[in-house]
């Protein structure tokens, strides 16, 4: 194969520990590949299942580009807000372990999360010039709401006017009120200096005054100049003199007037700096060599901000001002996406429009040419349309069988997987309805193939073995136990046992929900949706509706409105009395009893399972009033658990084994008590090994520390057979196993190892610090010492709610309402064998967070509708490198559902529609009670033909494949 981008082989992807040989290999095939593809057509989307290194891969094509353009212009690779610190972490890892140094010592990076960041980045000499630049999406929306070019506003406004010399003093004074934040903290001399220069030296300004914003440092800027180029080149046709004025305007002294008058001043710069944009946005104009698009999914409907950056500057705007600013930009585009096939076909249709925005003038235009690929997007497109409508017409001729059709000549079958391959060759002795739905099957998969030819040029796909990689190849990948198959003891993988029944005192708002539901069944429930959460969700959502005054109730911010009331007049004065009632009647109570919520009481008997068993678990659920009440009762639940193993274990009463447990606590800040030599000293013999974390020493061995003497970890790992505990029983806990046959000193080594061999340097500061300070929340919140909070300098929302200091710390809610900062501070920690151990979370953490390293377990408490965010959800835990596949234990994955209620029918729908997503793309259906009614109970798709007319776009090249193929 001819070599493109000579600088892709020097590339290793191999990093001992964290990736397989045979995982890398395919990654380095990948990125060869799409270079290949890349030198003739204008775009690729890399399309792999959630968890299989995409971002490494993208690395590796951005380095190949970068070093190969002889300009030395830099790559660009837009990503997600909620990504932006993930990118460049992993990009740090990537120089250090993947790239060798002569190579590594010729790249830099920046972020830009503004156009002003990105201007300065563009702006940079040959010497300073970025390699690769992360941009946020969104960030061209954001204006230029820089200080310095506020600031070079106000220069220009001053420059050439008449008096500006006596004016400039008492500007100066006010300068840093007009400008606010951070900026206003400076000397005056500062300013003074900055007033009389032009910007084009305020670089050197700043040097000397040895001034940087934190900002600037971490986003790779603290080099530039403050002000843009092309920003001071648009300053010249504003007209400035209304900021003038309204400097002119402020009282020499601090009078009443004076904070009246700041604010016109403010309002009329913010009026300016809306006018460079515009400004600066005309005259924006380069040639970058390649753009890596993250979540490329984003682009599927072209009236987004995000997809109108590549519209044709000619086509109509709709008022985006922004619009079209990035077509014709990049030489090249690399979409990144796990879910190509959950969008419908139109759709993805319109992600590879986007790849036709590219320059095509220059000698580096794709060989293609423009109207070449139109002209191939126009047989995909028709091929696709082709496909989809086979495969609906398939959908429609399966959803009329029924278990009676399960015959071949005349004799039954138990189930349709052992059916279909009999059916699948016989043209005689099926039913009507069977031999249809055979006979469109082979029309579907015909029409599928012819476009999988097509397409395969543009999609690159790998899908994840379903078995663990080698030395536990017999090991299934997952294990998922639906129902009340994933609660109690049941271990039956897969298998279809009931959900979890409703009896007592639950049946009867359950009965009330059913009976609504039955008088609105053209109308999504979701109400009864909320129910089947848990009893708080429900009364959450009702005070919604209530307060609105209408019939939508809107859970979170994913949450499709649905009105609950609809028919005729009596139809709704029935289905009003029936919600009133079931208000009426939902119990109120949380803790433990006779009347909690059958689904809630499930999950928590789950967790606490694990948590015995000494494993971490995340839960995913979709209401906010559902997780904190999860939060809540785990914790209480814990709490009273460990009461009843310290008094079984101490054979005391339970008062009196909590205060001899927190005795034994304390024995571990005793610098002169056994254990406490006995703890310290084993975790540095385990140190020994890695000699890079020396200088983390004392804070690791604090941190161990801290996490053995909680009183969770002393009682499920102490055998209390003496009250002097010393070197043989901290042997013993620190050998106990888990449910994954690892023990805490093989968590130890683990992390220890994946600090030293698989994390950049940044990042292994980042982890041990983030364990540290969680450690010390840990030691605030079972002193319940609230003052200390603000003393020790950790904010209040990282205690998440009100009554955090009443809960264990090893327990952590995450939702919309926590802040990026903690929620990443929460992902580090649960990836450590460090607390927290129970993650309960919306779908906040489901996309692009690693949550894998110490954790196989989820439990998804709220099913959703769309099978691909239950993948995603599931991808956290399903990565490279997971715990799974180096403790050779199975990710276990927990669908409980309630049954014979609406949270039932959801679990039946979306094990339907996941097999049938793949063959009917972005297949949408109502959300009414009638159609997912027989959604969930049509006869389900077999997987053997769920995966035959799947399209298969793995890299030809990649050992897996061609391993797979031989095999075939």
């Amino acid at each position: 194969m001819k070599t493109y981008y000579p600088y892709c082989n020097r590339i290793g992807l191999y990093v001992k520990g964290r990736v397989s040989q045979e995982d890398a290999a395919r990654q380095e095939q990948t990125a060869k590949e799409i270079l290949r593809r890349l030198h003739s057509q204008p775009g690729v989307i890399l399309a792999d299942e959630v968890g299989m290194g995409k971002t490494f891969v993208a690395l590796a094509v951005a380095v190949s580009v970068a070093l190969s353009n002889k300009e030395r212009r830099p790559v660009v690779a837009m990503v997600p807000a909620s990504l932006r610190q993930k990118w460049p972490t992993d990009w740090s890892f990537f120089r250090e372990k993947c790239l060798p140094p002569e190579i590594s010592n010729q790249l830099q990076h920046g972020q830009a999360e503004s156009l002003t960041d990105l201007l300065k980045m563009l702006d940079d000499p040959l010497k300073r010039r970025k390699s690769l630049i992360f941009l946020t999406h969104g960030a061209l929306n954001r204006g230029l709401s820089d200080k310095w070019v506020q600031l070079a506003i106000v220069w220009h406004a001053m420059r050439r006017r008449h008096g500006v010399q006596g004016f400039r003093g008492k500007l100066v004074r006010d300068i840093g009120d007009v400008l606010q934040g951070e900026f206003g903290r400076y000397p005056e001399s500062f300013y003074d200096d900055l007033l009389q220069s032009d910007p084009r030296s305020w670089r050197k300004v700043k040097q000397r005054y040895g001034i940087y914003d934190t900002h600037e440092r971490d986003k790779g800027l603290a080099d530039d100049d403050p002000v843009p180029q092309l920003v001071l080149k648009s300053l010249g046709k504003l007209d400035t003199s209304r900021v003038w004025q309204a400097l002119q305007d402020l009282p020499k002294r601090r009078t009443d007037t004076f904070e009246e008058r700041l604010d016109e001043a403010r309002t009329e710069l913010k009026k300016e700096v809306r006018c460079l944009w515009k400004e600066c946005l005309s005259h924006l104009s380069f040639r970058l060599p390649l753009l890596i698009l993250d979540e490329a999914h984003h682009l599927k409907n072209p009236a987004t901000r995000l997809a109108s950056l590549f519209q044709d500057k000619e086509a109509e705007q709709d008022g985006k001002e922004v619009a079209g600013v990035l077509n014709g930009v990049f030489q090249r585009m690399l979409f990144l996406t796990a879910t190509p096939f959950q969008l419908g076909h139109e759709e993805l249709c319109s992600v590879l429009d986007r790849i036709g925005n590219v320059c095509w003038s220059g000698g580096r235009a794709p060989d293609c040419g423009r109207d070449g690929f139109r002209q191939r997007l126009a047989d995909l497109r028709n091929a696709l349309d082709r496909a989809q409508s086979a495969a609906l017409t398939l959908e429609r001729c399966w959803g009329k069988l029924d278990s009676r059709d399960l015959r071949v000549d005349g004799k039954a079958y138990p189930d349709v997987e052992s059916w279909w391959p009999i059916a699948q060759e016989r043209e005689e002795g099926l039913s009507p309805a069977a031999s249809g739905a055979v006979r469109q099957y082979k029309v579907a998969l015909r029409e599928m193939k012819e476009a999988e030819v097509l397409l395969q040029p543009w999609v690159i796909r790998h899908l994840k073995p379903e078995k663990l990689p080698e030395p536990y190849s017999h090991v299934p990948r997952r294990k998922r136990l639906a129902g009340c198959g994933a609660c109690g003891d049941n271990e039956t993988q897969d298998a279809f046992t009931g959900g979890i029944a409703v009896e007592g005192h639950s049946l009867l708002p359950f009965l009330l929900a059913m009976r609504s539901v039955a008088i609105n069944p053209d109308r999504r429930a979701v109400f009864a949706e909320g129910l089947a959460s848990s009893y708080e969700a429900f009364l959450d959502t009702s005070r919604q509706r209530r307060s609105a005054g209408t019939g939508v109730m809107d859970t979170d911010s994913d949450t499709e409105d649905a009105e609950d009331l609809a028919g005729s007049a009596s139809e709704r004065v029935t289905a009003k009395w029936h919600l009133e009632q079931l208000e009426r009647i939902v119990p109120r109570k949380d803790a433990f009893s006779k009347t909690l919520h059958p689904k809630v009481a499930d999950t928590v008997e789950r967790v606490m399972q694990l948590w015995e068993r000494g494993e971490k678990v995340a839960v995913f659920c979709h209401y906010i009033a559902t997780g904190r009440v999860l939060r809540r009762l785990i914790s209480h639940r814990m709490r009273d658990r460990i009461m009843t193993i310290a008094a079984k274990k101490l054979r005391q009463d339970r008062r009196s084994a909590m205060d001899a447990l927190e005795r034994i606590r304390r024995r571990f800040d005793d610098p002169a008590a056994p254990i406490r030599h006995a703890c310290d000293k084993a975790v540095g013999e385990i140190l020994k090994d890695y000699s890079s974390l020396i200088k983390h020493k004392d804070r690791l061995v604090d941190s161990v520390r801290a996490l053995i003497k909680s009183h969770s970890f002393l009682v499920r790992y102490f055998p209390f057979r003496n009250k002097n505990l010393g070197k043989e029983d901290m042997s013993r806990a620190l050998q106990q196993l888990d449910a994954s046959n690892w023990s805490l000193r093989d968590r130890l080594r683990h992390f220890f190892k994946f600090c030293v061999e698989t994390c950049g340097e940044s990042e292994r500061d980042e982890y041990v610090e983030y364990i540290h300070d969680l450690t010390r929340i840990g030691r605030l919140q079972q002193s319940k010492n609230e003052k200390a909070f603000t003393e020790m300098g950790i904010r209040r929302d990282e205690l998440q709610q009100e009554d955090a200091v009443k809960l264990l710390p090893n327990i952590r809610l995450v939702n919309g309402q926590v802040s990026p900062d903690t929620r990443r501070r929460l992902m580090l920690g649960f990836n450590t064998p460090f607390f927290p151990e129970v993650l309960i979370t919306s779908n906040v953490l489901a996309e692009g967070i690693d949550l894998h390293l110490n954790c196989r377990h989820v439990i998804h408490h709220d099913l959703c509708w769309s099978p691909s965010t239950l993948e995603q959800r599931n991808g956290r835990l399903d990565r490279i490198g997971a715990k799974a596949e180096r403790c050779g234990h199975s990710i276990e994955i927990f669908l409980p559902y309630v049954s014979e209620t609406q949270d039932e029918k959801m679990y039946r729908v979306v094990m339907d529609r996941e097999r049938w997503f793949q063959v009917v793309m972005g297949g949408r259906f109502n959300l009414d009670a009638r159609t997912t009614e027989e959604l969930a109970s049509r006869v389900p798709f077999p997987a053997r033909a769920a995966a035959e007319l799947g399209f298969r776009l793995e890299c030809s090249a990649c050992p897996a494949h061609q391993s797979k193929a031989s095999r075939e």
